[in-house]
């Protein structure tokens, strides 16, 4: 196997296979370091009198790309990157986690996010049955009904603010409360008349049936309370797959890829796209189109570099 390359693209979800596509079309020489192809698309999401649906518009385009890529990539490398360093020549090195190391004149990010679990009895059984990680996803289905809230920051609030014009009514748990940032209202929001606020209180477990009937707190002084609702959508922060360039790149206070409107990062050489990035917004066509723009300016860059 090659050890040298033109572009490395880190990731084999929407953003990667987009890179990927459009840098295999400038004849470069890629690598696409994933253990997959095509991530996880398909999130087919459930709730009682209201069929399965699937909100991902881009997973038939994410598959076409997967397909694509299949067929045409000649280095797929099913591991992922320990470390990514910039050498004195202004290429790049990668460390992968199986041992081995290759080089390549430009990197693509594209590594996602994974969502903070609440890691109660139920959650994963009520997944996609009432329960969500993404109130900016799945919102619309809960139009009068009650629904849960779960987290104590940013995206939490956010929910709410998305929920409160659509939902019937919305119990909001704060839990590992987080430091609000100042000017946009915070938690003083929460006085919305459609929301209730529980403080000091732990989630227990979530209950149902076929879907999600209710949550069950627990207070500081051990008293137990049920909640009935339809929906809970746990809204912690989510977690920016960002530790192969943590200390290469620039990053947010999220931990998010800091990158400009050309998806180029704070390293000359180094771009990112997708959820892993500060244009994080949890949709699939978002990052394929961030995909193919980070693909487009890898490839000027090449361009340049060869002056």
């Amino acid at each position: 196997m090659s050890t040298s390359f033109d572009v490395a693209i880190l990731g084999g979800g929407p953003a990667g296979l987009a890179a990927t596509t459009y840098d295999l079309y400038a004849r470069l020489n890629v690598a696409l370091i994933s253990p997959d192809l095509g991530g996880k698309v398909s999130y087919p999401f459930a709730l009682r009198d209201q069929p399965s649906v699937d909100l991902v518009w881009g997973a038939g385009l994410t598959y076409e790309f997967a397909d694509k890529t299949s067929k045409e990539l000649k280095y797929h490398i099913q591991d992922t990157v320990a470390r990514v360093e910039r050498m004195a020549d202004g290429t790049f090195r990668l460390q992968l986690n199986g041992g081995d190391a290759i080089t390549a004149r430009a990197v693509v990010i594209c590594t996602g996010v994974r969502a903070q679990r609440l890691f109660v009895a139920g959650e994963s059984e009520y997944w996609g049955r009432g329960l969500s990680y993404s109130a900016v996803s799945h919102a619309p289905l809960f139009a009068g009904r009650n629904v849960a809230i779960l987290g104590g920051g940013q995206r939490a609030i956010t929910a709410a603010r998305i929920l409160a014009p659509l939902a019937n009514h919305i119990d909001y748990i704060i839990a590992r409360p987080q430091q609000m940032p100042e000017g946009d209202g915070g938690e003083q929001w929460l006085n919305h008349p459609k929301i209730t606020v529980f403080r000091g209180w732990e989630v227990q477990q979530i209950v149902g049936d076929d879907f999600v009937t209710g949550i069950d707190l627990v207070g500081i002084n051990g008293e137990v309370r049920s909640l009935p609702v339809e929906g809970v959508f746990v809204q912690f922060g989510l977690l920016p797959n960002n530790s192969a360039v943590r200390d290469l790149v620039e990053l947010d206070h999220n931990g998010h890829i800091v990158i400009d409107e050309q998806c180029a990062t704070s390293v000359p050489g180094v771009f990112a796209a997708g959820d892993v990035t500060t244009v994080c917004a949890e949709q699939v066509v978002v990052s394929l189109g961030e995909g193919a723009k980070a693909a487009l300016s890898a490839w000027q860059y090449l361009a340049y570099q060869g002056e």
